[in-house]
C-alpha cells in the first residue's frame, strides 16, 4: 500500500491523484469552497483570544486548494484574523508540493515534506487534516483456525495475491489493547502509522486545536464483526468505490477507515485534552453552513457537505486542544 500510494516515481499521488467531480474521488473541499469558509469562521473564533501571529497547518495538503479557499475566506470574513495568519502546508508528494508553491495563496505558505520538520510545541493556532489518516498504509489481518493470521501480498507469476501467515504478537496486542477480539473469519486492517504521525502533529501545538477529518469510527464499532467483517480496505477509481486492492497498483487510490480510539490515545498521552468526535454533518450545520450559500447551485453543494446518507454521516472531525493557563477546556465525547 506504501509503494502503491507514494513510491516517488510510479505511487498515485507521485503520478498525480486524480481528485474532484471527474476524478476516482471527491474530497469536501473538491465540492465547495463553503466548506472552507465554514471552517475559517470557527477557526477565527478559536484564535481570537491568542496575541500575535496565528498558526493554521494544512497537513497532508494535496494540491493546496483547501489552503487557497480557507486563506481567501479568512481575508473576506475575518481580515484581523487575516492580517496575523500564518500559513504551513506539509506534504509528502512532491508533485503536490509544486502545485501548492503555484497557487497564489496569501500569506505565502511555508510548504513542508514531513510533520517532523514542525518542531515541537511552534504551533499556535490550528494543525488541521481532511482525509490524510485514512491514507495510511495498514496491514491486514484475519481471524484463522490457529489464531490471528497476517494477510501479507505475494506474487504468483501473473499477478499480486494474498498470502497468510502467523500474525506477529504486536497485531493481536495492539487489537486487544482497544479491547477488540475478530470474530472467525473476520478481516480488519491496523494503521501502525496513525498513532505517530498523530504524536507529532500533536507536539507541534503548544496551543490551540487538533483537528482532524476523516473516515472513521470508534474501535467498538470499526472492528464489529457483523458491522465490517470484511474490514474498511477499498479501492476508488472512476467515481467508484469499488476493486481489488491487489490490481493496478498505482493507478487507483486505496484507503482504509481510521480507528479514532486510536488517534485520541496517541493525543492525549502527549497533552491534549476535550477529545470530541463528531459527525461533518452535525459539525458544519452548527457552524452554520448555509449562511454562505447565495445560489441554488451552491445550496446543492452544500447539502452534500451535510448529506446524512453520505459524506454528512461517513466523515466525522476530531477535535482535540492545548490550552494554556485561563483557557477554558474543551467537550468529551
Amino acid at each position: 500500500m506504501a509503494a502503491a500510494l507514494y513510491d516517488p516515481q510510479e505511487g498515485y499521488y507521485a503520478t498525480g491523484a486524480r481528485i474532484g467531480e471527474r476524478g476516482d474521488f471527491v474530497t469536501s473541499p473538491t465540492i465547495s469552497p463553503i466548506f472552507a469558509a465554514t471552517l475559517a469562521r470557527r477557526f477565527a473564533a478559536d484564535v481570537a483570544t491568542i496575541e500575535g501571529p496565528v498558526d493554521f497547518v494544512d497537513a497532508g495538503a494535496g494540491s493546496g486548494q483547501f489552503l487557497e479557499d480557507f486563506a481567501a475566506a479568512l481575508a473576506r470574513d475575518h481580515p484581523g484574523i487575516a492580517e496575523r495568519l500564518r500559513l504551513t502546508a506539509v506534504e509528502r508528494s512532491a508533485a503536490a508540493r509544486k502545485a501548492i508553491a503555484e497557487r497564489r495563496i496569501r500569506p505565502e505558505p511555508r510548504i513542508l515534506e514531513s510533520a517532523e520538520a514542525l518542531g515541537r510545541e511552534t504551533i499556535s493556532g490550528w494543525v488541521f487534516s481532511n482525509e490524510l489518516y485514512d491514507a495510511l498504509p495498514v496491514v491486514r489481518v484475519v481471524c484463522g483456525a490457529e489464531g490471528l493470521d497476517e494477510m501479507r501480498v505475494a506474487w504468483d507469476s501473473e499477478s499480486f495475491v494474498w498470502s497468510r501467515s502467523p500474525a506477529p504478537e504486536a497485531f493481536r496486542e495492539h487489537l486487544e489493547s482497544f479491547g477488540v477480539t475478530l470474530a472467525p473469519g473476520q478481516i480488519a486492517e491496523i494503521s501502525f502509522g496513525a498513532g505517530p504521525l498523530h504524536r507529532t502533529l500533536a507536539k507541534a501545538l503548544s496551543r490551540g486545536s487538533v483537528v482532524a477529518f476523516d473516515y472513521g469510527h470508534r474501535a467498538a464499532v470499526l472492528y464489529h464483526p457483523a458491522a465490517r467483517r470484511a474490514g474498511t480496505l477499498v479501492v476508488h477509481f472512476g467515481g467508484l468505490r469499488r476493486g481489488d486492492p491487489l490490481r493496478h497498483p498505482g493507478h487507483v487510490d486505496l484507503t482504509a477507515h481510521v480507528n479514532w480510539d486510536l488517534l485520541i490515545r496517541a493525543g492525549e498521552e502527549e497533552g491534549l485534552t476535550g477529545s470530541r468526535v463528531v459527525r461533518q454533518g452535525k459539525f458544519l450545520l452548527e457552524l452554520g453552513l448555509f449562511d454562505f450559500v447565495s445560489t441554488s447551485q451552491e445550496k446543492w453543494k452544500a447539502y452534500r457537505l451535510v448529506d446524512p446518507e453520505g459524506m454528512g454521516e461517513e466523515l466525522s472531525a476530531l477535535i482535540q486542544t492545548r490550552s494554556v493557563r485561563g483557557d477554558s477546556g474543551g467537550e468529551n465525547g
